[in-house]
């Protein structure tokens, strides 16, 4: 009798703790990672924040990973210096696995803040263009960590996406263009990039890029986003078309959509680009509903 009541014991709390495949997306331990970010100032290409960032990229992919690669390249600064050092850093997850996906963000701040109408040429500290993302992908990193995934993943964190002039779309995105021309076998099939998600008052809206490349993809997500009672949030309608780091993953074989709330805050009034992006203007839970989102898709492959 003893041990019937101890196997049924063992299998309820199995049911309750053991049977839950998903992990829980924090988004205040995101946020807190937000924050560090921040802290390290800005982190255009050849800035002090830029060298730290990297270091903690990296120590955090080779505490968390199966595998870190560190991806290097010369990349130039329209701003600055035409030859600048960059790097990518992907953190991967059974590494050998030839069915992957890959999700991806950018780490580097943009150099000037030429949206501001005050200070235009100073660096911006990038709390929701550039760190937000990043704090998104490196809660994401620790909960891989403890909940391997069934399939390959690629958690890639792009340099150099943000140094382009205004209509010279061939000087953003040199991280990701540099990968997608020497792509790192097995090679993910599809992805996702995830950009400015941290504002306070989140609206993300269709990406018209991502309709083109991956129209499959944003239906996939969008109906979880729906089911998990988040359709205020991620709303079925035509949004911008911005060029980004999935454009070159997606020209290249890589079919990639782009998360992004490109009107930040709301429409007329702007913080992107400018010195108002900083931290008090985004949000632990637009970045735990986003997290949450892309873990719910993890686990569904």
């Amino acid at each position: 009798m003893i041990n019937k009541v101890c196997f049924y014991l063992f299998a309820v709390l199995f049911w309750v703790f053991g049977a839950r495949a998903e992990p829980v997306f924090d988004g205040q331990k995101a946020f807190d990672y937000l924050l560090y970010q921040t802290d390290m100032g800005p982190r255009n290409p050849g800035s002090p924040g830029h060298r730290t960032c990297l270091k903690w990229l990296v120590q955090k992919g080779e505490l968390l990973a199966d595998t870190v690669i560190i991806q290097r390249f010369t990349g130039f600064d329209p701003y600055g210096n035409p030859e600048i050092p960059m790097a990518n850093v992907i953190y991967r997850y059974r590494p050998d696995d030839k069915r992957r996906i890959m999700i991806s963000a950018h780490w580097d701040t943009r150099p000037v803040a030429d949206l501001d109408p005050f200070d235009p040429h100073r660096p911006i500290l990038g709390a929701n263009d550039g760190a937000s993302g990043v704090a998104v992908l490196v809660h994401m990193a620790e909960l891989l960590n403890k909940f391997p995934p069934k399939t390959g993943i690629d958690l890639a964190f792009w340099d150099g996406e943000d140094l382009g002039r205004p209509s010279h779309p061939e000087e953003f995105a040199q991280g990701s263009s540099f990968y997608s021309r020497n792509q790192i076998e097995p090679v993910p099939q599809k992805g996702i990039l995830i950009d400015m998600i941290g504002d306070a008052d989140l609206k993300i809206y269709y990406e018209l890029y991502s309709l083109k490349f991956a129209p499959k993809l944003v239906a996939e997500i969008w109906n979880i986003a729906r089911k998990m009672g988040y359709s205020d949030i991620f709303i079925p309608l035509q949004g911008p078309m911005v060029y980004d780091d999935h454009v070159p993953l997606s020209e290249r074989g890589i079919p990639t959509i782009n998360i992004i709330d490109f009107q930040y805050p709301r429409p007329g009034v702007n913080y992107w680009h400018t010195h108002e992006d900083t931290p008090d203007k985004c949000s632990p839970e637009s970045l735990e509903i986003v997290g949450s989102v892309l873990i719910k898709w993890i686990f569904s492959h």
